[in-house]
């Protein structure tokens, strides 16, 4: 929650307010931006919040966890979306052949 306070509070909209209009709750009954790509970002690639990004996206493409294993359908759903996640799922798939 404190991620979506900070993310709000930079867009000067209460944190309902924030949740209302970008976000939505997934199967994990965790809430996820409504769309793709994420609202924030600019036109230029950039992120509109950057500075007050959430936790999520601070560790995108989480990649770099001790647990890494335990996220390998999120990493290959990543993989479609991301050319970082491509790459390391790439050089994997070279490292295991």
């Amino acid at each position: 929650m404190k991620d979506i306070e900070r993310a709000a509070k930079s867009l000067s909209i209460k944190p309902a307010a924030f949740i209302e209009k970008y976000l939505r709750m997934d199967e994990d009954d965790d809430f996820v931006v409504k769309s793709a790509p994420c609202p924030f970002l600019a036109i230029d690639n950039y992120c509109l919040i950057y500075d007050n990004r959430p936790t999520a996206c601070r560790t995108y493409p989480h990649t770099d966890r001790k647990k890494f294993h335990q996220l390998l359908d999120l990493t290959y759903e990543n993989s479609f979306i991301c050319p970082a996640v491509q790459n390391i799922i790439e050089k994997l798939q070279a490292v295991y052949k």
